[in-house]
């Protein structure tokens, strides 16, 4: 898997990079994490880990000044056929503006699968808009697949090929 980056020129008007993300980028990834998601839904630090180490996982980290402000992780399953993205976040401050369709597709590209998949929580309704604004769509609910008992939204994508 290549590593995938925006153009970066530095200064306080630059647009962040989205890079590899590696062990080093554990207490970072934690603490996005914990700004992004609901407490039930923060991975225990040993899946994080996992997830930064475990090879061939797709992670990718979006940085701006040195502050990691987007994280995102997938895998591919079905022979390579299937992309599952199982986790992207935006920092708060950063979300709204474009950052987290750019980490999407670049976690598209990253997979580098005909198909990509992706559960979202039932009532994340701005998550539910950027997915099908980029071209997902649902194809099956999970009923009460988050801790809790609400509902997990699986979406999916036919990904170009090329």
């Amino acid at each position: 898997m290549s590593s995938p980056s925006l153009p970066f020129t530095g200064g306080a008007n630059a647009e962040p990079q989205i890079l590899m993300a590696s062990l080093s980028d554990l207490p970072a990834e934690r603490r996005l994490e914990k700004a992004c998601f609901p407490r039930e839904d923060v991975w225990p630090w040993v899946e994080s880990l996992w997830v930064l180490v475990k090879p061939g996982m797709v992670r990718l980290k979006m940085v701006n000044s040195g502050e990691m402000i987007g994280f995102l992780s997938g895998y591919q399953q079905v022979q390579g056929q299937i992309g599952w993205i199982s986790s992207i976040g935006i920092a708060p401050a950063w979300q709204g503006k474009g950052f987290g369709a750019r980490l999407l597709a670049a976690g598209e590209r990253a997979l580098g699968t005909p198909i990509v998949r992706l559960t979202v929580r039932a009532s994340n309704t701005r998550a539910i808009q950027l997915y099908e604004h980029a071209g997902y769509h649902r194809i099956q609910t999970v009923r009460k697949y988050y801790v809790g008992g609400e509902d997990g939204l699986v979406f999916e994508k036919l990904v170009s090929a090329g």
